[in-house]
């Protein structure tokens, strides 16, 4: 984890000096901060319990730990990904669109380098 990130994320605990709070629970909260990045990291898209499933967005996170490329902000509120064409799905239409941002991006960097290296 970056160091900014990693500073952001446990920035939440900081409430606890903002607002009143019983110590037991500033300790909860940390608990909970620290093992919570459990649940996005196990690969599963769902937890099953019998006849129920609660969704998690681990699928996602593992797609992006698998290519890194994709994937960064999850499947939030706030579809970041889709719209800056970095969503997988996981499906073979989404592998296709992610090589071929891979292509053009080595296209783009080898046209730099061959812009700078001056000619002889």
């Amino acid at each position: 984890m970056h160091p900014v990130e990693h500073l952001l994320y446990w920035s939440d605990i900081l409430i606890h000096l903002v607002l009143p709070s019983h110590p037991l629970l500033m300790l909860y909260h940390l608990q909970v901060t620290g093992t919570g990045a459990v649940v996005g990291h196990i690969g599963f898209d769902k937890i099953e319990a019998g006849e129920s499933a609660i969704g998690t967005h681990a699928y996602s996170h593992y797609l992006h730990h698998k290519y890194f490329e994709v994937n960064y902000g999850g499947e939030g509120l706030v579809p970041l990904d889709k719209w800056f064409g970095t969503w997988h799905d996981g499906s073979k239409d989404a592998d296709e669109q992610m090589k071929a941002r891979f292509r053009a991006k080595k296209e783009k960097l080898k046209s730099k380098q061959t812009k700078a290296t001056p000619a002889e």
